[in-house]
């Protein structure tokens, strides 16, 4: 019979050979012997976490510490699983533990980085990622965690240089280069950032969140030839991944080649992955005229371009008719946020919080109807919908379409957006003229007169987001450079100005017919003063602009769209119908061409246009916040009707 120390040896050979069922069945064996031993139990916990057992490893941590209280290192891999079961002030305390008994623990200051940066406290984490890197210069992994830190506060080029470090260490970190890919992606380097994926994918061929941010990547860089490829490969390796899921469902609502059959069916397929609630409105009160609770969720009470939107509804709501109530999921509160909790009656944050807590809390507040704000958008709560903790959910702005949930009942839309046969899971309310009213920003520039006046040629543009491109408007645009032939196009956005991405594009141009030579790329410092540049802006398609689209209007250029792809691709006939200019909508690639042809061949009507615009659209119903927030307030109360009469 082997002696403790033997046993422990061959159990920790089973260990290192990553045998641990062979080594727990082992360490367990001198654990009948010598039940208290701590080597044993130590180990045992170590096993249970790898293996997912949390509450057996923190029993048998646990008992280890009650044998040995003093040692860092225990109280340090407790915390660890702690923060696994999200049990946040016991991780805390024994990390403080760690600490007290070890000052200069360097695996401590990095995990208590790991949990500040779990209640994205992330100055106070980047802190002690800089504690721990200090104390232990080539610690990859808090270099790595660093970068994302700063990242989260918006320190995007300090991120990135730590990265980069990262890679100098170690070279082969396939976790780095993913990470790398996104931060550079957000710097607009989207080249350099294809490169890191796929660098990631070499070392990792199996690595679902990278063949994910691959597929983005190559979106963005507006080549879909293997953006489902590569979507579908992440999706295999790893179906339940809500990020790879939000990035999928994203990507795919501005593929060119897919239709509206195609895109629906993966928002619905990704809403049948959640089980029907257990609904019980039975106590809920039904009088029918009385003032509604209506909640609002979003992560975008803050700077961000759905302000622009949001403010004509909130600023406007009549509070003798609804209760508002906001369910923020804001990760960094500014100016803008504090703004905003002065138009609410109540202000929740959910920040943080878990999609159970969430729900209980809109159940606890008796809302009548919840409304979510930002659909498959960054920081997304659709899993507190899922649970339906209101009699009545709806969906209006983020994304613009369907949310894919059989648990949000209706979406706000309009009638040019959503004409019949639109599809969505939600029923469609048609509001009577378009589904957003406009606040333009505080600042922009003042109106210049068309370029085209003073150049003798026509100057077209686009300055919105790369991933609503593709070959099908390249090709289009290609084909109206050729038919003016003095004609110039500007692509006015982040990525670019990023002289790899801009030969990327050249060569994408070219092969789509552009005549590269009468082709401006380059990011405005002010979009505003770079729109005085342009003299009619192309929309995109199959996806159509929209905070684009709105700005260029605001600035006089006037914008030709093509209606296409309902509802997302009729965002910018919405527009220009509603101001009355329709002349403005193509209604196939065809006429697109055509009308950009002929309405760029009389520069005085573009200039009276331009010099009109921002009257046209203050006296039209884009801007119209009160007759909006009527509108809305008008569908919330015959929701509530119907709700009451089937409930009845």
């Amino acid at each position: 019979m082997a002696t403790i120390p033997e046993a422990l040896n061959f159990a920790l050979q089973h260990y290192h050979a990553g045998r641990l069922p062979e080594a727990e069945a082992v360490y367990q064996k001198v654990l009948q012997a010598h039940p208290d031993h701590p080597g044993a139990l130590y180990m045992l916990g170590i096993i249970a976490y790898q293996v997912g057992k949390h509450a057996m490893a923190v029993e048998y941590v646990t008992q280890v510490i009650a044998l040995n209280p003093g040692v860092a290192e225990f109280h340090n891999n407790l915390a660890v699983v702690y923060l696994e079961l999200a049990q946040i002030e016991a991780a805390h305390r024994h990390l403080n533990k760690a600490l007290e008994l070890q000052p200069g623990y360097a695996e401590a200051h990095y995990n208590l980085g790991n949990l500040l940066g779990k209640e994205e406290k992330f100055e106070e984490a980047v802190a002690q990622y800089r504690q721990a890197t200090a104390l232990k210069p080539e610690y990859v992994d808090a270099y790595n965690n660093l970068g994302v830190a700063l990242w989260s506060q918006g320190k995007l080029d300090e991120a990135v240089a730590s990265c980069r470090h990262v890679l100098a260490l170690k070279p082969d970190f396939s976790m780095a280069h993913n990470t790398l890919a996104a931060m550079l992606k957000d710097q607009g380097k989207l080249v350099e950032a294809v490169a890191s994926c796929r660098q990631a994918l070499a070392l990792k061929p199996d690595y679902a969140d990278a063949h994910q941010q691959l597929s983005t990547l190559l979106a963005y860089l507006s080549d879909y030839r293997q953006v489902v490829l590569e979507s579908d490969t992440a999706l295999q390796l790893k179906p339940d991944s809500a990020e790879i899921w939000e990035q999928r469902l994203y990507a795919f609502s501005y593929h060119p080649n897919l239709s509206a059959e195609d895109i629906y069916g993966e928002f619905v397929r990704w809403g049948d992955r959640y089980p029907s609630p257990m609904l019980d409105f039975s106590s809920h009160n039904r009088t029918l005229g009385r003032r509604l609770r209506v909640g609002y969720v979003s992560p975008d009470f803050r700077r961000h371009t759905s302000r622009f939107f949001f403010w004509p509804l909130f600023a406007n709501h009549d509070h003798a008719v609804v209760e508002l109530y906001a369910y923020s999921n804001v990760r960094l509160e500014d100016d803008f946020t504090r703004q905003f909790k002065g138009q609410f009656d109540h202000w929740r944050n959910i920040r943080g919080r878990a999609d159970g807590e969430a729900a209980q809390m809109i159940r606890q507040d008796g809302i009548d109807i919840l409304v979510d704000c930002c659909n498959h958008m960054k920081d997304e709560r659709l899993g507190v919908f899922a649970m339906k903790p209101a009699p009545i959910q709806v969906t209006w702005l983020g994304a613009a379409w369907t949310t894919g949930l059989n648990m949000v009942d209706y979406v706000l839309s309009d009638p040019y957006m959503a004409p019949q046969g639109t599809l969505t899971r939600e029923t469609i309310i048609r509001l009577p003229h378009a589904f957003f009213a406009y606040r333009p920003p505080e600042k922009t520039a003042e109106i210049a007169a068309p370029p085209c006046l003073k150049n003798g040629y026509i100057t077209f543009g686009y300055s919105g987001r790369t991933e609503r491109l593709n070959h099908r408007t390249f090709r289009v645009w290609g084909e109206i450079l050729r038919r003016i032939p003095r004609a110039r196009l500007i692509l006015d956005f982040a990525p670019f100005a990023d002289l790899p991405t801009q030969e990327h594009y050249r060569r994408f141009l070219i092969q789509q017919g552009v005549d590269i030579l009468r082709v401006v790329m380059r990011k405005s410092a002010n979009i505003f003063e770079g729109l005085n540049d342009i003299d009619m802006l192309l929309d995109s398609f199959p996806h159509n602009g929209g905070t684009m689209l709105i700005d260029a209007l605001w600035m006089g250029v006037p914008a030709l769209t093509l209606a296409s792809r309902p509802p997302v691709g009729r965002i910018g006939a919405s527009m220009m119908m509603n101001l009355s200019l329709p002349e403005w909508v193509a209604e196939s690639e065809a006429d697109y061409i055509t009308k950009a042809c002929t309405l760029s061949a009389h520069p005085d009507a573009l200039a009276e246009l331009r010099f009109g615009m921002r009257r046209r659209m203050q006296n039209s119903p884009l801007m119209d916040g009160v007759g909006f927030a009527r509108a809305v307030e008008a569908a919330y109360r015959d929701m509530w009707t119907r709700w009451c009469g089937s409930e009845a």
